[in-house]
């Protein structure tokens, strides 16, 4: 593949076949070996991502201030391109080495290929200065897109606001007020998921330009959903199929969403406008007061549980068995978040750090954090935000799978010994939320996603005003 000319449509649309949500090529800086069968391009190899791992890209990316990372935002500056994303992972074949790559998302059709191979060329010359002549730069368009676990008070659960029922969430980690005992407890999920991008403004002390609003537990499409399925049980046994234990089971499920599908959780208490603070992440954070009379158990015996059981850790990582083990899981098959992890251990390029998330659409999905920050770029209709946020590519499914998907926003994500390491807050598509897509129903792939970590966001809601920790 020649590199100084345009792709073919052949490239252009099976140059990334295996990535989770095949992205289209517009332009790129070297040329290495393109395995594609004509005749059944279905059963070509397929490529694979995943994180950079020790390299010296690490510290040279992320440490501040980054010469290089400033060189290439000001070279899509130059070239006025519509941008959503910058991330550098390693993508190739699984057989192969992987190279670095520097991997630049634009929006659909923004972006000739002149201009791209201006900038993949003008990229691979910045890198080369710093001494990195073995990453290229890519520029393509990113595609943007039990039941009885969701009536519990675990983490994990679909939530919204009651306003707008079907803009469904993820709810994450329980808090409460720095060193007070937990009378009032919190929990945490992103502010797209309860205000929408029309809703300018804040809920901070001293500063309540935005109403509070209820937020509701969102059972509605698991209703509607356990609804389908018994409708189906039934016309299978009318074909002479017993299955009225798994029947009443169902009827038993429907009727207990049934009760709680409206109920209230909570009240948003705190949020703040999207701004970019002194960690340069973007404040995309929302605090729900919690109702005591709207849960299993008392707020103060609320934990932060995540249901792990259920799916097979082993077949998940074959390949990786010694090294994979939940730590500390609990006889109901939960593990407890305590304590969070710190952003310099997640930076480490000697370690690679595996995380889990359970969130309203995925369910239970396990992820490798890139050591690398990602930088993202969103617009509204008033204002243009760059930030960094943490990178998590899915690992231990086979086909790979996407870490999230639209729904999951808020979702806590956790490490093997159950500490928090931040929240999800998107994909490489967030941007669309903040320009008023507010769509949770696109089913498509999500290849990389954005998580603020938390000790970036106890320390943001702390310069709001508002000091929180973990329950």
């Amino acid at each position: 593949m020649d590199f100084q000319r345009p792709p073919t449509e052949l490239e252009r649309n099976w140059f990334y076949n295996g990535i989770p949500s095949q992205p289209k090529l517009v332009a790129r800086s070297s040329s290495p070996p393109f395995r594609f069968d004509v005749d059944d391009p279905r059963s070509s190899d397929r490529k694979a991502l995943t994180v950079v791992g020790k390299h010296a890209i690490v510290s040279t990316w992320n440490d501040e201030p980054s010469t290089l990372r400033n060189q290439i935002l000001g070279i899509l500056t130059r070239q006025n391109v519509d941008w959503s994303a910058i991330d550098i992972l390693r993508i190739g074949y699984a057989d192969e080495e992987m190279p670095v790559i520097v991997s630049i998302s634009v929006l659909t059709d923004t972006l000739p290929w002149k201009t791209g191979n201006q900038v993949a060329s003008d990229c691979r010359k910045a890198l080369v200065e710093h001494g990195l002549d073995d990453q290229d730069a890519h520029d393509y368009p990113p595609q943007h897109r039990s039941y009885m676990y969701q009536l519990s008070d675990q983490l994990g659960t679909a939530i919204a606001s009651k306003d707008e029922p079907c803009r469904e969430g993820t709810k994450g980690i329980y808090l409460r007020r720095t060193g007070s005992q937990p009378a009032e407890i919190f929990a945490l999920t992103c502010r797209h998921v309860c205000y929408s991008s029309s809703e300018e403004g804040s809920r901070l002390p001293g500063e309540e330009t935005l109403p509070g609003k209820p937020v509701i537990q969102a059972l509605k499409k698991i209703h509607d959903k356990l609804k389908c399925r018994l409708e189906t049980y039934r016309k299978k046994v009318a074909c002479g199929v017993d299955l009225s234990a798994s029947i009443a089971r169902l009827q038993g499920e429907t009727h207990a969403a049934n009760d709680v599908m409206y109920r209230i959780i909570g009240e948003v208490a705190y949020t703040s406008d999207y701004v970019v603070r002194t960690s340069e992440c973007l404040s995309d954070w929302c605090l729900i007061r919690l109702e005591d009379d709207s849960h299993e158990r008392r707020l103060s015996d609320l934990p932060n549980r995540v249901y792990i059981g259920g799916d097979d850790l082993k077949s998940r990582f074959s390949d990786r068995e010694p090294t994979i083990s939940i730590q500390d899981l609990q006889d109901d098959q939960t593990i407890q978040i305590r304590g969070i992890v710190a952003v310099s251990e997640l930076q480490d390029p000697k370690q690679e750090r595996i995380v889990g998330m359970r969130g309203r659409t995925s369910g239970l999905r396990f992820g490798v954090v890139n050591q690398v920050k990602s930088v993202i770029r969103r617009v509204t209709s008033s204002r243009t935000f760059v930030s960094l946020e943490c990178c998590i590519v899915a690992v231990g499914d086979n086909p790979p799978r996407e870490f999230t998907q639209p729904g999951d926003s808020g979702a806590c994500v956790f490490d093997l010994a159950g500490r928090a390491v931040g929240m999800v807050t998107g994909g490489i598509s967030r941007n669309d939320v903040l320009r008023g897509g507010d769509n949770y129903d696109l089913d498509v792939a999500v290849d990389v996603t954005c998580a603020t970590p938390m000790e970036w966001l106890l320390a943001d809601m702390k310069a709001c005003g508002v000091s929180m920790e973990i329950l």
